[in-house]
């Protein structure tokens, strides 16, 4: 009944998109879906996805995979999703190539992933223009393995490496000299892992992801994992598919509920300002909340931390420098006064598809009021969900099922029995009682549905298609995959979770300490005490039976 509700979807949702394939025992082994309202948010806000399929959640250990990104809001928002029996190059293709083939074709500007050897390999060969990058949160994490503990904590090598890889500022020959230094002061030139990451850099550093449009949108796959948290809330790990399906729409409901309110906040309200810059007072009426308050900092770091630094000027353009004693740096802010055009070198709107400091303070002293248009990516508006969308086909992308249309019934029939009702007292009595009668003979015929309704009848109604006696598609082969059960934990991280943990006291050791006497590690004490406790009952007896 799992693909049985996907093709009733496909008929009676306009835009619901699924794809499927069995093995050779007609076992399924992969499928794909989404729906209008996600092809919809993805042309909106698709230009960073993550990927990350580690985890199942079903009884047959299918690692279910959604693609997410971010909306307007700052929150994460759901482009599809994937269930597949194995984690191989296989299937991580076909995955790819049916969320292109829904999207329209469509690729991401960046594909945030881990550093899976399948997804590695499935990635270039699917998404032909999309920049692939790694997540810097992993990669991070692995370092006091990887350069040692002694280095980790006797030095100051990890808080210079962050100050490095982290800086989004940097031009990557900046970076390359920066890290070539790190690594020379530390002497972690023979470091393998450390040469190795280098040799990718291009693939997590910001620095080489500074020309993309909103490259910077992300830096790690975490958002991904706490979409994947977020759906664990709903799911059960030995559900059935059919459970699982359902779990799924509870929690895209929920996600899309959260967004509507944030929708809702933002039409009705306006933020309060902090300066008196008009810049501020506008963007306050253009973007979402979560959006204005970063801007809004920056409108208040331009009034305390930017002031004038050395200027050129060529036939159209300013070169102004921006000293900002924030960041103890100078930037440089190409303005054209005619057009009202304005590049910073920081680079900030390239990388988060908002103006900097840096800017709003030149404009500010340029008497410019209102953001220019085409710094306002529609993105971050409050009016982007409002905006009529359309697939690579021409059709307006509008998520109507049946359900609407009963509602629309429904709303026809209260408009007639109202025009009714309007028109009674002009009728003669007779005509009133006769559709009195009317009403109350129809509403004895009927019947209420759970009287009528068998179990399966109630169960199709509730997944929404009908039950088939003909089993086409056979239940998935249960699989071991990485992202089945727990994970491995290092020696490390077991360190770092036992540290945590309360200690208590051992009867046995007599310690405080993390176990207690059942597995205390100290058996002889145990025994020693006994003998001992022994010793002194038999001193007492004989004490006792002399005395006495």
């Amino acid at each position: 009944m799992f693909i049985n509700q996907f093709e009733e979807l496909s008929e009676t949702r306009k835009g619901f998109y699924y794809a499927y394939e069995v093995d050779e025992g007609q076992c399924l082994c992969r499928v794909f879906w989404v729906d209008a309202e996600a092809r919809r948010n993805y042309s909106l806000f698709g230009e960073a996805v993550t990927f990350d399929p580690t985890y199942s959640t079903n009884r047959y250990n299918m690692i279910f995979a959604p693609f997410t990104g971010v909306d307007h809001h700052k929150r994460s928002v759901t482009f599809g999703a994937a269930l597949m029996s194995k984690e191989n190059e296989q299937n991580f293709k076909w995955v790819f190539l049916k969320f292109l083939d829904a999207m329209g074709g469509r690729e991401p500007q960046c594909f945030f992933t881990d550093q899976d050897p399948a997804i590695k390999l499935a990635i270039p060969a699917v998404f032909k223009t999309s920049a692939h990058r790694f997540c810097m949160w992993h990669i991070m994490q692995k370092l006091p393995e990887k350069v040692g503990m002694t280095v980790t904590k006797e030095t100051d090598f990890v808080s210079h490496l962050n100050a490095v890889v982290w800086d989004s500022e940097l031009e990557p020959s900046d970076f390359e000299e920066r890290w070539s230094e790190l690594i020379s002061e530390f002497q972690m030139g023979d470091n393998r892992w450390l040469r190795y990451m280098f040799s990718i850099r291009q693939h997590w550093i910001p620095a080489y992801f500074r020309d993309i449009p909103l490259g910077c949108l992300l830096r790690t796959t975490q958002r991904s994992e706490s979409e994947s948290n977020f759906f664990k809330r709903f799911e059960n790990p030995r559900g059935t598919l059919v459970e699982f399906w359902l779990c799924f729409q509870s929690a895209m409901d929920q996600q899309r509920y959260t967004q509507k309110c944030l929708d809702r906040d933002s039409d009705y309200s306006l933020p309060e300002t902090k300066t008196l810059l008009k810049l501020e007072s506008h963007a306050s009426t253009v973007f979402t909340h979560t959006l204005f308050y970063e801007f809004q900092q920056q409108c208040i770091d331009s009034l305390h931390s930017c002031s004038a630094g050395d200027c050129s000027r060529d036939v159209t353009t300013r070169f102004i420098g921006v000293d900002d004693s924030m960041m103890n740096k100078s930037y440089i802010v190409a303005y054209n006064p005619t057009t009202i055009d304005a590049t910073c070198s920081c680079k900030m709107f390239e990388r988060k598809g908002y103006i900097c400091k840096h800017i709003i303070w030149i404009f500010s002293g340029k008497g410019v009021k209102k953001i220019p248009d085409k710094y306002l990516l529609s993105r971050w508006t409050k009016n982007t969900k409002k905006m009529p969308i359309y697939d690579a086909h021409g059709q307006l992308m509008d998520d109507f099922d049946s359900s609407d249309l009963i509602k629309m019934r429904i709303s026809n029939v209260w408009s007639e029995f109202y025009s009714l009702l309007a028109v009674l007292k002009s009728l003669p009595p007779n005509h009133v009682t006769e559709l009195t009668d009317l009403l109350k003979t129809f509403r004895q015929n009927l019947k209420p549905v759970s009287e009528t309704m068998t179990k399966r009848q109630e169960l199709e109604m509730l997944l929404g298609c009908s039950y088939s006696t003909e089993v086409r598609i056979l239940p998935p082969v249960e699989s071991k995959n990485k992202g089945s059960g727990k994970r491995l934990s290092s020696k490390r991280q077991q360190g770092i979770a036992k540290a945590q943990k309360p200690k208590r006291f051992c009867n046995n050791c007599k310690q405080m300490t993390h176990h207690d006497k059942r597995n205390c590690p100290h058996p002889a004490a145990d025994r020693a005490i006994s003998q001992h406790s022994g010793d002194n009952e038999s001193e007492v007896s004989i004490f006792v039976t002399t005395f006495f």
